[in-house]
């Protein structure tokens, strides 16, 4: 529900700030774009949401106690995660955003803070290409 909130969201901004774009006076439109200070303020509340969507995923697996999931506990130290567990965690988060994670990546995602900024440096490359 959110995401389609922000969408909706993302192309009524767009379309207001649209006219500005389309009659710049010098004409550059990839300079209004690149200014533009929508794209910079959307990007903290798309991080806040997915670190939201990581602990809220963790806190469901059923090997954790979901009182001990921050954005720092480490999945092995802090929450007692063996190997297996910590495999099962990502396949979720695959799942969840769509998204896949190389193996020699996912060993280095050791809290929710490091998979939420893994997936959002990964949507801002998409954005990008």
């Amino acid at each position: 529900m959110q995401s389609i909130k922000n969408s909706i969201l993302w192309h009524v901004r767009g379309r207001s700030s649209a006219k500005t774009w389309l009659f710049a006076e010098n004409g550059n439109v990839l300079k209004q774009l690149s200014s533009s200070k929508m794209f910079a303020s959307t990007t903290g509340t798309h991080t806040d949401q997915t670190m939201d969507r990581v602990i809220g995923l963790v806190k469901k697996f059923d090997k954790i106690d979901a009182t001990k999931v921050t954005e720092t506990a480490d999945f092995q130290k802090d929450l007692s995660l063996d190997s297996l567990d910590r495999v099962e965690l990502v396949m979720a988060f695959e799942q969840e955003f769509s998204i896949e994670i190389p193996d020699e990546k996912a060993d280095k995602l050791t809290c929710c803070a490091d998979v939420a900024k893994y997936i959002v440096s990964g949507a801002e490359q998409n954005m990008k290409s």
